[in-house]
Order: C-alpha cells, then structure tokens, then sequence
C-alpha cells in the first residue's frame, strides 16, 4: 500500500467518516443535534483560533470556525484602502527567539516554497533609533554582523557612531551604573521573584524612569521598549518588559533564534494576508476544518459543570444555536467580559478575575508613498514622538511591487503605528484622542518627517504621499464617541494573578489568545500561538485522545544565571534583596 502523507490521511478519514462531524449551527428557534464524537467549535479566525484549530484538526477532530468579520487573521489580517492599497494593523515582527509560531508556519503549504509559509520570512537587517535634532543611531542585527551583510550608508555609519557618543556624554556615569545594575537584577532574579515581586510593580518604577534624565528614558524607557514589544513602560509590569528584555539580548548574541540565517527579527515577504492568513485558511479547510463568516460569539449556556450549547449573531442580529463536543473562545480580551454570564462565573469564579485584565489602543496607520523610502532595512523608533510611533518601510522586502496594487500611483507604503493617545501632538498639540482622521495623519506624518530629516538632508516630503489609510477599526475619531475595536492586552502590574488558563473548571469550555497565562507572557503573535496550542493540548486532555500533544517550546535559559538564580530563590524566601540589588535595594512585599 503506498504511503500517505498526514494531510492525505486526515482527508480520506474525513471522506470515509472517520473524523466526528463538525459543530452545527441552527436559528434559536429550532434546535440542532451533533452527531457523537470529537467536534470543537472555535470562536475567532485570529491567530489563537487559527493556532487551536490546526492542531486539533491534524490529529483528527471536526472543528468549525466562527468569526464575525469577513475577512481571517484577526489583528493580524491585511486591510486594503479604497483604492486597493494593500496596508496592515501595524506591522507584523517575528522575532528569532519565536519558535511555536515558526513551526506552525512551516506546516502551512505555501506554492514553490520548501518550508511552507515560513520560506515567505525575511531577514532585517537593522534597527533605527531616531530622534528629532540629533543624530539617528542605526543598529546592526544580530549583533555582531559583518559589515558586508550590513546596508549602511556611510552617513548611517557616521550618524549611529556619533549618537553612541552623544548618548555617552549626555549620560550620567551613575544612570549608566544604576542602568547595568536594574538589568544584571533582572535576569539574575529567580522565577518566583519575577512572578511575586517585578510582575507587581511597573517597569517605570522598577528602572527609576521618573526623575531619570531624558537620556537615560530614551534607552531603558519607551523608546527601545516600542521597538520589542505592543505596551508602554508606565503600565506595564516589570517583569513582562524584562522577560522580553532578555529574550532579545540572548537572541541579539545568536543564542536563542529560530534559525541562524534569518537573523533576530523578520517580516513577511508582502502583506500578512497574502503570504500567510490566506495559504492557511486554505490548508485548514483541505484537511476539514469549516468556516462560518459573519457570526459573533454572544453566550454560552451551562448547566453549571458543561457548556450545553453556544448562542452567535449574525450581521442581522439573528441568533443561532451552535452545539459541539468542545468548545474555544478565541476572542479578544476586550470582548470576553460580555460572553461571561453569571452562570459561568458561578462554574468558575476564576472566570470574573478577567474583567479585571487591561487593554489599550495601539492603531496602525499607513502612508503609501510614490517613491521607495528605504529609511532603514528594519523597525524605526521614534523616540521623541509624543505618540509613541513606530514604522517599518515594507517595499523592501515585498516580493511584489506596490506599483502592481491600486491605480499604480505607489511605490511604498510605510506602516507606522500610534501608541499613545493621551499625550499632546509635537506640531498641532492636540491629544490623538481627539484629532479627526485628517488630523491624526498629519500630526503622525509631522513627527514621522522631523525625525528622519536631519543635517539638512530631506528624507521625506508632503508631495511624496499618495495617500494614506487609517485601521478602519478605529471609528468616531474627532468626536467624543471615539472608539477602537481592536485594543491590544495590557501586562499591567499584577495582572498574571488575573489571567486564565487555557482550561477552566468547565469540563468543555477553553479559552485561547495571548491574554491567557502563557509562558510567552507579552500580548503578541507568538503568545498568541502559544495559547492556541495550550488550548489544543486542554482539549486533547479533556477527550481522551491518546494524540501526541502540540509542541511547545520553552523558553531559553542563559546556563550562567542558574546559579545566580539559585542563591536568589534563597534569598527571597527569606525576604532578601537580589544580591545585585545594591543602590535602589528593593525588599519583597509578603
């Protein structure tokens, strides 16, 4: 008998009867029957959702998608301007020290590429940090890189070695020692000092960023924070920026990638959908994975110990029964307080603490440009905008031209992304909160052009732009009935004592996304796959299957720290600072 692949396997099964039936969907007024076995619905096609139901349909179980929009991915899908312009949330970064995300990229077919979707990953190159009237420091990655596989101009050369040295004489020699002091007490602290004292306390107060100089904030504060991870150092916890802190320095140093010859950071090739969300969805289906657009999760029911049944609405606002064996709420954070009924907070109580988690608006804004604006070959951070920006030039690495979308016109889009909302614009101070769209586009364009155009050099110009497109999630800007549909999660101090597990004291109700407890910590897509797969394995555990769970990575330790670690755990238990803990002594609160 010829051998079958995986995917021929769980094909001929499902022809043949072997997989369960899928999760069925019937108006409220009637009742719907699953027939017996293994079927799972998934609520949310966003990267947690996605994540659940590949694993699960690979090791033989009927899943069916509900999302409520029409277009998968979540976040992370593409969004097209009216005039077809290709553009995003914000832009995608899969950082080397990600390595569930990747494995599951490598099992998405992709035409022509040996490794799937992963093949459609390209290398950066570099890292920009600027700031308005001073030199823009430019940062090989990985460091240390030869300079052959570097693209920098000369005057990128001369400016990033004359911000080091700006930065080394505006600095003062004790924030520098208190600096290398705070990070030395980070990755030194045991695990149990991390989750009970640095997760209770906000990165702004654990670095002495207040008061600090203004030098000293662009390096240990927001400014290189945006550049790693979707928070802000004043609300967030200090543990979730360390964590990440410290996963990009050992991947910096090579010691913790993916994958050598893709460097400590990539994008995609062209835009998210395309390369990635669409290949996937079709590879999902091919292996019996079904798809219902345009319905929204809005309950369960329960009958205290089992979810007996789920409730979606349609764009009409008709209800319909969905029943299955299993059941995935893959929605964002901000959307799960309104699917929690006193009913299921009475089956697990745990359930209320995730009214407590927090979220915030981080919106992606794109400028399409009728010429190439290679600022840097990476992420750009500017550290002197008052609403947080960040941007990346895609063209560069996009296999297509962005000639060959929209009427032609554009050359470039340069995805930047505003993450603040409260603070006063540089040039019309006015808060994001309150500007129009006009507004928001042309403060962010301001700020963007006076960080970039420096020594007399014009970088960026008003006639360049095309156009632009704001995420259309954000509604009612410049009114007061501003909102944001697509607000990210928030590690604020204290929150992980909040945060879910994938299980719940439900028998068949589990949870996903990168707002439950993962080991990943921080809101973004590998925490997001990472809660996909946790779900998946609950799942598995909770059938019965004697299937192999999905695979998850941990995190890398450096072996140096361990021993520091260990002398650490002693010392907290005994209520003592971290040995390196020597000019700002901080003493555990029992």
């Amino acid at each position: 008998m010829p051998r079958q692949s995986r995917r021929q396997f769980i094909r001929n099964a499902a022809t043949a009867g072997g997989l369960a039936a899928a999760a069925t969907l019937a108006p409220t007024g009637g009742r719907a029957f699953a027939q017996p076995g293994r079927s799972v619905a998934v609520f949310g096609a966003g990267p947690a959702g996605l994540t659940a139901a590949h694993e699960l349909a690979e090791r033989g179980f009927s899943v069916t998608v509900f999302e409520k929009l029409a277009d998968f991915g979540g976040k992370t899908r593409s969004i097209y301007s009216p005039g077809d312009l290709p553009g995003e949330h914000g832009f995608r970064s899969f950082f080397g020290f990600y390595h569930n995300l990747p494995d599951t990229l490598r099992r998405i077919p992709f035409p022509g590429n040996a490794h799937g979707v992963w093949d459609n990953l390209t290398r950066l190159n570099a890292a920009m940090i600027a700031g308005m009237n001073r030199h823009n420091l430019t940062v090989p990655l990985p460091f240390p890189l030869p300079f052959s596989q570097f693209p920098m101009t000369p005057k990128g050369f001369i400016d990033s070695v004359a911000s080091v040295f700006e930065t080394l004489f505006r600095l003062p020699l004790y924030e520098a020692v208190f600096a290398a002091e705070r990070l030395a007490v980070y990755v030194s602290s045991c695990g149990e000092r991390k989750l009970g004292q640095w997760e209770r306390m906000t990165w702004t107060d654990f670095a002495r960023l207040d008061g600090s100089s203004a030098e000293y904030n662009r390096f240990l504060g927001d400014g290189f924070i945006r550049e790693l991870v979707a928070t802000k150092s004043a609300n967030c916890s200090a543990h979730s920026i360390g964590l990440v802190g410290e996963e990009y320095v050992w991947s910096l140093l090579n010691l913790n990638n993916d994958t050598d010859n893709k460097g400590n950071d990539r994008v995609l090739n062209g835009p998210t959908s395309e390369v990635w969300i669409n290949p996937w969805i079709d590879y999902l289906r091919s292996i019996g994975v079904t798809f219902n657009q345009g319905y929204r999760l809005t309950g369960f029911g329960t009958d205290g110990a089992h979810i007996t049944g789920a409730t979606v609405t349609d764009a009409s606002g008709a209800r319909h029964a969905v029943e299955a064996d299993h059941y995935i709420a893959a929605i964002p954070l901000d959307k799960i307080p309104a699917v929690l009924s006193d009913d299921l907070s009475a089956a697990d109580p745990s359930l209320d603490r995730i009214r407590n988690l927090q979220s915030a608006w981080m919106v992606g804004i794109q400028f399409f440009l009728r010429q190439r604006a290679d600022l840097t070959n990476g992420h750009v951070g500017y550290n002197d905008a008052p609403w947080g920006l960040t941007s990346i030039s895609e063209a560069q690495f996009w296999r297509r031209p962005v000639s060959s979308y929209g009427d032609g016109g554009a050359q470039e889009v340069l995805s930047a992304i505003i993450s603040e909302w409260e603070e006063p614009g540089t040039f019309n101070g006015k808060t994001a909160m309150v500007c129009t769209p006009d507004e928001l586009a042309r403060e962010t364009w301001a700020q963007i052009k006076a960080h970039v155009d420096d020594d007399g050099e014009t970088q960026l110009t008003d006639d360049m732009v095309h156009s632009w497109m704001i995420d259309p999630g954000l509604t009612g800007a410049g009114t007061p009935d501003i909102a944001y549909d697509d607000a990210i999660f928030i590690q604020n101090p204290g929150s992980w004592d909040d945060r879910p597990n994938a299980w719940t004291a439900v028998d068949n109700l589990f949870l996903a996304g990168d707002w439950i407890k993962t080991q990943m910590n921080v809101a973004c897509m590998e925490g997001a796959n990472e809660g996909g797969r946790l779900a998946a394995n609950a799942v598995l555990h909770a059938a019965g299957s004697g299937q192999s769970e999905a695979q998850i990575t941990p995190r890398f330790t450096m072996p140096l720290w361990e021993p520091l670690k260990l002398v650490d755990r002693e010392l907290y238990k005994a209520g003592q600072p971290n040995l390196f803990d020597v000019i700002d002594r901080r003493y555990p609160i029992r």
